[in-house]
């Protein structure tokens, strides 16, 4: 896969200019996330922007980021700029991929955010990392990357014969590894959402990579902690990978 040369998009909006067009959106981030708080729903908002007790870590993480930089190089040539990497036996054209989203569909005015952000990838040659809670089928996705290569995010289920069903799914779909989340056992707790008596994951999505019939307190503990004398009930989960329990819609 040819490296892109991602610097050269702002030509794309530059040689527009020429013929009187300005970008439909804004080209700062501020401006961005300030135009996205206008037209996402309260509720889409608190789940998107929010992050757990006072948010200190989520501003912490931003704070991190800045004291990184980039120190440039001289006489080296830009002629034919290269941030290619290797990586699992692949060549990336980035060092970035995009990171999982849970119920990212609901971020798109067609709730199909994880079908835009796979044509995204597809576009620029940035690996996708889909969410176990995509709004999509995981096949329907990874149909989408073209020549970029995909990875699926598994969120460890106690059922382990759930687990093994979304692997099997994703490999046989054509993701080219599993990013497996080990830090949500329990939900964060999350001011924003619960002053909203609203959190999109544990209503669970309508096209996850298995979606179970059981009620929504039983398919929240599948993914969390459950009491031994639970386990089992509300979903019978798999029973050999690649297979999905009769009560799963997708």
């Amino acid at each position: 896969m040819p490296s892109p040369a991602f610097g050269d998009y702002q030509l794309e909006i530059y040689l527009a200019g020429l013929q009187g067009v300005l970008p439909k959106f804004p080209m700062a981030f501020v401006e961005l996330e300030a135009r996205a708080a206008q037209a996402l729903p309260p509720s889409v908002l608190s789940y998107v922007a929010g992050g757990a007790g006072s948010e200190h870590t989520q501003r912490a993480n931003v704070s991190a980021f800045r004291r990184w930089g980039l120190m440039p190089r001289m006489f080296v040539g830009a002629t034919k700029r290269d941030l290619s990497v290797e990586l699992f036996g692949m060549t990336l054209p980035s060092p970035l991929f995009m990171a999982p989203i849970g119920v990212l569909g609901l971020c798109a005015q067609d709730g199909h955010g994880d079908l835009a952000t796979a044509a995204a990838a597809a576009r620029t040659g940035v690996p996708m990392v889909a969410s176990t809670l995509s709004v999509d089928p995981m096949e329907d996705v990874a149909a989408r990357f073209g020549d970029t290569p995909g990875f699926f995010q598994l969120y460890t289920p106690t059922d382990r014969d759930l687990a093994a069903s979304l692997v099997s799914r994703a490999e046989a779909a054509g993701f080219k590894g599993i990013v497996v989340t080990l830090d949500t056992w329990v939900t964060g707790w999350r001011p924003r959402d619960l002053a909203a008596s609203n959190f999109p994951g544990t209503a669970w999505p309508t096209t996850p990579p298995t979606r179970c019939s059981a009620p929504s307190w039983a398919r929240t503990r599948a993914w969390t902690r459950r009491p031994p004398s639970s386990a089992g009930r509300g979903c019978s989960g798999t029973r050999s990978p690649g297979t999905i329990c009769p009560g799963c819609a997708r």
